[in-house]
């Protein structure tokens, strides 16, 4: 007899001793479903949820980010200078001046035909194309910005005329004096005993 004819002969038994079960006890067939339902479907979930992650990866392609050409063409001009393809070619690691032109493009970044630079004459972007360097965090807030207040020394407080409100403790000799601000001529005195 063969492994597969053993196999075959096993699970006919346990079919019909399930059938034996099923027909003297049929409240345990729900639960011997139920249990094989949720089984398939927690391996049906993993299975999707791989299959997904392996998706993901595969369209995942980790492209390297652009570089930051705005601020690779401040660092190059110095002092004012005008920053020529093949400077920012080599500062930048672009394969050829085409690259930077469309990265100059998606910048939003000028360029002009000729332009005189430290390093000689030719395409580029002119000093005033250069877009200025972003405002940094730790600088003074700007004069639109809500949050400035001017100082409050005081001196803008009321002279004291009008209605006060709280109460104002004495110490005297005896005991304690206290008076009610809002009402001049009202005083509770408590003495030491």
């Amino acid at each position: 007899m063969s492994e597969r004819t053993a196999r075959l002969i096993l699970v006919a038994v346990l079919l019909l001793a399930m059938w034996g079960i099923v027909a003297a006890v049929p409240e345990t067939a729900y639960v011997v479903v139920g249990v094989l339902l949720c089984l398939g479907w927690q391996r049906a979930a993993g299975w999707l949820a791989r299959r997904r992650q392996a998706d993901e990866e595969e369209l995942t392609v980790d492209e390297p980010a652009a570089p930051d050409v705005a601020a690779a063409l401040r660092t190059l001009s110095g002092d004012g200078h005008h920053v020529l393809l093949t400077q920012l070619q080599k500062a930048v690691g672009a394969p050829d001046t085409k690259a930077v032109r469309a990265l100059l493009k998606a910048a939003g970044i000028r360029v002009r035909g000729g332009v005189r630079a430290s390093a000689g004459n030719g395409p580029g972007v002119h000093r005033d194309d250069i877009p200025p360097a972003p405002p940094t965090e730790s600088g003074d807030p700007s004069e639109g910005c809500c949050c400035r207040s001017g100082n409050n020394a005081n001196a803008n407080n009321d002279d004291g005329e009008g209605s006060e409100e709280g109460i104002r403790v004495r110490r005297t000799d005896g005991g304690f004096v206290f008076y009610d601000l809002a009402d001049p001529h009202q005083h509770h005195r408590v003495d030491d005993h």
